[in-house]
């Protein structure tokens, strides 16, 4: 602060100025006491300057309703909503969703530099604060072609931006124990000052103590209560996540104590559209928590302090003298629903409404506008060889769960020992068609768990590197789905026999599109709808679910453009077993 301001904070204090705003009589949370304490509170200049009533241009009589800084959201990445940051804004700020620690990593593996500067533009100047963790891992592993290649020289200068909180989700371990280019992307976001986020799918107990000892500090990938506590007890932030695929909040919940709490906060990682509008962000994960038996103290404590103190956000998630003034006023302890929400002193919601418009004035960069570049490819090139015998390696999804299983199982061929679509087993076929940079590479394998009785699915959200993946039938509708693929820009489509049954393009690096969220459902429910036409799965998102099945950090195998990989072994399968194989 300058002298000046100090100075004029002191007059306030002393009642010798006047203040921008009084709250009286409002439930406050205390993060520190972990509780509600009904009190009054004084606004000046977007900060809270004392919690009592002092001499104010404005005075709000709350009448008991509650008070909580705007919700963090500790994980995320803004390119699963498939829109812009504008459009998060309108719809999260009025839910009470302050703030997204959002990882570009999306945006980044198809157009590298130009997709972060992208990101950081198009989230700038609004009243959801993004913050941005730097991609660790473009491309995720070598297992895969992306559209770029981030070394830690092309993030270092990133470090020293405003918003930029530190490097995201280190998921590659081999990279961690091994690779010198890793270790300087770590090094220098610690030498800043900054957090190093850690992605702990599957990682043991060695891992753990690595990947602590080199200062990665947080992991949103627990699946059980006692991964947990082993994260816990070597100071790791664990991240329930509440997301569209993987919701594993209810199973990490009996790890969370009164002794422990300080080291849990809430992310969505990654939230479909649909999904989104349906049951919101990240404000969603702490009504579920408070649903399931949690203290609403403790929960919005989790959701806003805890997320501030891991990212050392010093002025964020507590309503005390010297904070920022960013909070919302709710009624109900279990439902939450904001009927004010204020952002730096103003008042920028009422009951679901934003109170002035947002800021939609940036430019698409042509790399991101035209990024669907496959080589041209037929049939034969999707052919999956089993000769001489019937046995091949088969990738099962599981619903509810990115992680699969591999089985060895006898499947059908055709006269020449190709690889047949068994419908009447759920063996569908599972391809991945590089399109960054026309490299030709296609891997394929069989897949359980889509439940396709025809036709294909395709999309350009395939994490991390973002390919065209496409389950399909058939392979003459593979080639269909990659072509209006290409037509519409990028995007998901639903083919049966040669023909478009729906699509919703993401003109945008094949990832996001520039039309409004509310605007985009009656989209993704055809999409849905025609995808219950060739498919008898309904427990699971289908088109997230297909998104994870090339992303070759999570176990226990995916497929790339490479081919299929077993991740625990990092290594290529052939997809034929000979009979020596146990």
């Amino acid at each position: 602060m300058e002298i000046q301001e100090l100075r004029n904070l002191r007059e306030l204090l002393n009642a010798s100025l006047e203040a921008d705003l009084a709250i009286l009589n409002v439930n406050v949370l205390d993060p520190y006491m972990v509780e509600f304490r009904l009190t009054d509170m004084t606004i000046h200049q977007g900060k809270i300057i004392a919690m009592k009533a002092l001499r104010a241009k404005k005075i709000l009589d709350a009448q008991g309703k509650y008070a909580c800084p705007l919700l963090i959201d500790a994980h995320m990445h803004i390119e699963s909503t498939t829109v812009l940051p504008s459009e998060l804004n309108d719809f999260l700020i009025p839910r009470g969703v302050g703030m997204l620690i959002a990882d570009p990593h999306e945006i980044a593996n198809v157009a590298g530099l130009t997709g972060i500067d992208f990101m950081l533009d198009a989230s700038e100047n609004l009243d959801l604060d993004v913050r941005v963790m730097l991609p660790s891992c473009v491309p995720a592993t070598a297992f895969e072609h992306a559209g770029a290649t981030l070394s830690a020289d092309d993030l270092r200068p990133y470090l020293s931006h405003p918003r930029v909180l530190g490097l995201a989700e280190v998921m590659d371990k081999d990279a961690v124990r091994y690779d010198e280019d890793m270790l300087y992307k770590i090094g220098n976001a610690r030498a800043m000052g900054k957090n190093v986020d850690g992605h702990g799918a599957n990682l043991d107990i060695d891992d753990l103590d690595l990947y602590s000892a080199m200062g990665i500090n947080s992991d949103h990938e627990c699946v059980s209560a006692e991964e947990a506590r082993e994260r816990v007890r070597r100071g790791f932030y664990v991240f329930m996540r509440q997301g569209s695929v993987a919701d594993n909040l209810a199973d990490l919940l009996p790890a969370v104590t009164l002794k422990n709490f300080r080291r849990f906060c809430f992310c969505t990682d990654d939230k479909h559209p649909d999904d989104l509008l349906d049951h919101g962000g990240g404000d969603a994960a702490v009504k579920k928590a408070i649903q399931l038996g949690m203290d609403s103290a403790v929960a919005l404590t989790m959701a806003t302090h805890n997320a501030a103190t891991c990212y050392r956000l010093a002025s964020k998630g507590a309503l005390s003298p010297g904070y920022d003034a960013d909070f919302f006023l709710f009624r109900d302890l279990n439902d939450l629903s904001a009927e004010l929400v204020v952002k730096s002193g103003e008042i920028v919601a009422e009951n679901g409404r934003l109170t002035h418009p947002t800021r939609r004035d940036f430019p698409v960069p042509d790399s991101l506008a035209n990024s669907v570049n496959f080589a041209p490819f037929s049939e034969k090139d999707l052919a999956i060889w089993l000769y001489p015998n019937r046995k091949a390696h088969v990738m099962n999804l599981h619903a509810g769960n990115v992680l699969t299983t591999l089985t060895i199982e006898e499947t059908r061929v055709d006269e020449e020992g190709f690889f047949q679509v068994d419908v009447s087993r759920d063996l569908a076929k599972l391809c991945v068609i590089e399109r960054h940079h026309h490299r030709g590479n296609i891997g394929c394998c069989p897949i359980r768990g889509f439940k396709l009785t025809s036709g294909a699915i395709a999309s350009t959200v395939a994490h991390d590197s973002h390919n065209l993946v496409v389950v399909s039938t058939n392979d003459a509708d593979v080639l269909a789905a990659a072509l209006e693929i290409k037509r519409i820009g990028g995007g998901y489509v639903v083919v049966e026999d040669g023909k478009v049954l729906a699509s919703v393009p993401l003109e945008i690096g094949g990832l996001l599109t520039a039309k409004p969220l509310n605007q985009s459902l009656a989209s993704w429910r055809k999409l849905h709808e025609a995808f219950a036409k060739i498919s008898d799965a309904d427990d699971f998102n289908p088109f997230l679910m297909l998104s994870f099945m090339s992303l070759p950090v999570i176990p226990d195998v995916k497929c790339t453009d490479i081919g299929l990989i077993d991740v625990a072994r990092g290594k290529v399968l052939d997809i034929a077993v000979y009979e020596e194989e146990k």
